[in-house]
């Protein structure tokens, strides 16, 4: 908008000087009014006034307007400036955000380089340890290798693992002991339906924490180790998860055998028998030194084999216990030892089946008439019945055969003890006509009761009040 002034204002002196007062701001142009109304006196007062109440008017209206435009340029300015402040306190506020992701980033890496190093530390910690386990580990395989192959192997996990470690270094290259380990491993492979045989890579003491949790977790082992001191040859035996339950899950290894060295004179015609010898010659030093070392190997392998049948016997019904074809070939008499191997009656998965085995001990030991109440102890469990009657034994053989109790292998196992028995003892003729009425054969059902540790869980084996007969 532009000040409109009346064009007579601008003629003549005074409109001069009006045009000057306006060019020159319009403030300086007030004080020059009145001079100019005095020396020119050409126009009338009355005109002069409302020319001068005009110009005043056009004047404050000039005033106002530059007023406003420069509140408005101030303000520009004002808005300008907040901008600059509002630019330069969000770059601030930005700056700070930036420095503190600097940091929270910093810190990030700092606490993952620190995981990574303790990771890395953790790893080589864990490593360092897998390399000492596998440089103690009693085989050159990986850990776990063994428990794959049991896994594969029928029974692996049910028929006892036996671990022979290796000589130990120290063993003196002169000891008659020398390389007694693998003839004894020889030895123990004709049992193979009592022991899974594994001669491990490094000798190691038992128990071996490792391999316990590696390989042979619930898994029954027997470990044989066989050490020399001086002349003797020592025999140590351990095991792990023999027992039922949680019974001494692990056995440390303790000496059970040891084993002397016998000069040509020292031995018996029976044991000189047994391991092939003739009987009634001292036997020259070179035949004298394998005959000692067949008979260690034999001891330690019936040592192994009796550790073994008392697990079977514990878990395995009808098992047929080896123990004394064992003792026989190390020609060893089992007179020391009980009938029943030290295993209770009550924990054998078959009792009338370990019974029948202790009555043919009894026989062999002379002593018939123990050997019969045996049998018919034996007889008596099947049928169900609390009394042992010796003297009626055909007729407990009859009820036991008709209980549905008896499998095949008790008939076959009942007809081995009373041949044995009748061999001594002058045996009724009905006796063995009840022999002819026991099972030949397994029934085409189940072939034998499941393994039980406990009296009364399996009807056919223990008496209806659960009391042993013996």
């Amino acid at each position: 908008m532009g000040l409109e002034i009346d064009a007579e204002m601008t003629a003549g002196p005074l409109g001069t000087m009006i045009t000057a007062a306006i060019v020159s701001g319009g403030g300086a142009a007030v004080p020059l009014v009145g001079p100019a109304l005095g020396v020119g006196r050409l126009v009338s007062d009355h005109l002069n006034r409302q020319r001068i109440a005009l110009l005043t008017e056009a004047v404050q209206k000039a005033a106002r307007r530059g007023a406003w435009l420069a509140g408005a340029g101030l303000a520009l300015q004002g808005v300008e400036i907040a901008l600059k402040f509002y630019e330069l306190a969000t770059y601030e506020k930005r700056l700070d955000q930036a420095v503190r992701a600097q940091q929270w980033l910093d810190a990030l890496r700092s606490a993952q380089e620190t995981a990574l190093a303790r990771l890395e530390h953790g790893f080589r910690l864990a490593e360092a340890r897998y390399e000492a386990v596998l440089a103690s580990y009693p085989f050159h395989a990986p850990p776990g290798t063994l428990a794959e192959e049991l896994l594969l192997t029928p029974g692996g996990r049910t028929r006892p693992v036996l671990l022979i470690p290796a000589d130990p270094p120290d063993v003196p290259a002169h000891s008659p002991w020398t390389g007694v380990r693998h003839r004894t491993v020889g030895e123990l492979r004709k049992y193979p339906g009592a022991l899974d045989v594994r001669a491990t890579d490094r000798a190691f003491e038992w128990p071996h924490a490792e391999l316990l949790r590696r390989d042979l977790d619930a898994v029954p082992a027997v470990y044989l180790q066989l050490g020399t001191t001086g002349y003797d040859l020592e025999v140590r035996l351990g095991g792990s998860a023999l027992l039922p339950g949680e019974i001494l899950s692990v056995l440390p290894a303790v000496t059970l055998q040891r084993v002397g060295y016998r000069e040509p004179w020292e031995w018996t015609a029976e044991e000189l028998t047994a391991l092939g010898a003739p009987a009634g010659t001292q036997p020259n030093p070179g035949r004298n030194a394998d005959l000692n070392f067949e008979r260690a190997a034999r001891v330690a392998a019936f040592t192994a084999v009796m550790a073994a049948d008392a697990h079977q016997l514990m878990h395995r019904p009808a098992y047929d216990e080896q123990v004394d074809a064992a003792a026989a070939r190390a020609g060893l008499a089992l007179a020391a030892w009980p009938p029943g191997l030290g295993v209770p009656l009550e924990l054998v998965a078959d009792p009338p089946y370990h019974l029948l085995h202790q009555a043919l001990r009894h026989h062999v030991r002379g002593d018939g008439e123990t050997a019969l109440f045996t049998v018919a102890a034996a007889a008596a469990w099947l049928a169900g019945e609390e009394t042992v009657r010796p003297n009626r034994l055909a007729d407990v053989l009859t009820r036991a055969a008709g209980s549905g109790r008896m499998t095949a292998a008790h008939g076959r196992k009942f007809r081995e003890a009373v041949a044995a028995l009748g061999t001594t003892a002058r045996l009724p003729a009905r006796l063995h006509r009840a022999l002819d009425a026991l099972p030949a054969q397994a029934p085409a059902g189940p072939a034998a009761p499941a393994a039980t540790n406990a009296p009364g869980d399996a009807p056919g084996l223990f008496p209806p009040a659960g009391r042993p007969l013996l």
